[in-house]
């Protein structure tokens, strides 16, 4: 059974893109499990009329906001898939994609205690093609995802993980840390484990909202969070893969200091 956790915080316009795209898939061995962030707008109500429709399994969960990072840990306490993918609330699956995973490559991971899970294909709205082009040459691989950061191939893909394993590696957040970049996950995680690459479709993800860029208020605010992660960069990435990737190094350098002046500043 397959677990898609998707989080939600003031998205009740957007649910229907991931929610039809759930409808596509013939693989149906998944429940749908919303995480509701301390939502104002009428999210609950959207969520209530899917379930009315009992097409799909879906399961909602209320907390008062805490960040997506504590949505994510309640997400992955509380699956019941053993297998667990995250599919942001204005994300989507690519159609009927879910049955060649699961009938192809999850066999091949299913008893490799050394992989994690699989990192696939996420195709990027404005240019339909792979946002991420690391690994393109393979149908599939097994690698470490410090490969990829030394690569310097940066992107958007979207994973399948064995949810037994993310119960040990959640995000280190509480009421006085909200926010810890991806980054710290995938820096930790990689010390032990690998992940299967697949180069087919799984994700689609719509970037004419997104702004990704990292405001010094952003930063200070969530000074904790970006020490804790940059912190875990410096001590899990091998040198070689810093070395490989001199400017991700110069940039780690530099949150690292940023985080702890504004840590210092605001004791």
């Amino acid at each position: 059974m397959l677990t898609i956790f998707t989080p939600t915080f003031n998205r009740d316009a957007h649910l229907i893109k991931c929610y039809n795209s759930l409808l596509t898939q013939s693989y149906r061995d998944f429940e749908w499990l919303i995480v509701d962030d301390g939502s104002t707008d009428s999210t609950k109500k959207v969520v209530e009329a899917f379930q009315e429709e009992n097409k799909i399994t879906i399961r909602y969960i209320y907390q008062e906001n805490a960040g997506k990072q504590s949505a994510w840990n309640r997400a992955v306490l509380n699956a019941n898939g053993k297998y667990f993918i995250g599919v942001d609330s204005d994300d989507a699956l690519i159609e009927d994609s879910l049955a060649l995973f699961f009938e192809k490559y999850i066999p091949m991971i299913e008893n490799n205690d050394e992989v994690i899970g699989i990192r696939a294909l996420s195709k990027r709205e404005s240019s339909q093609t792979a946002d991420s082009t690391y690994s393109i040459d393979n149908e599939y691989s097994i690698n470490s995802w410090f490969d990829e950061f030394g690569s310097r191939i940066i992107g958007e893909r979207i994973d399948i993980f064995k949810t037994n394993i993310l119960k040990d590696y959640l995000y280190p957040v509480n009421d006085k840390i909200k926010f810890v970049p991806e980054i710290w996950f995938y820096s930790t995680i990689s010390t032990k484990y690998k992940f299967l690459y697949v180069n087919k479709f799984l994700g689609f993800f719509f970037d004419d909202h997104a702004d990704n860029r990292l405001s010094r208020s952003a930063l200070e605010k969530h000074a904790k969070g970006h020490l804790i992660s940059r912190s875990a960069m410096l001590k899990n990435i091998p040198l070689r893969c810093f070395l490989s990737n001199p400017v991700a190094f110069v940039k780690t350098i530099i949150r690292w200091i940023q985080a702890s002046y504004f840590v210092i500043k605001n004791k």
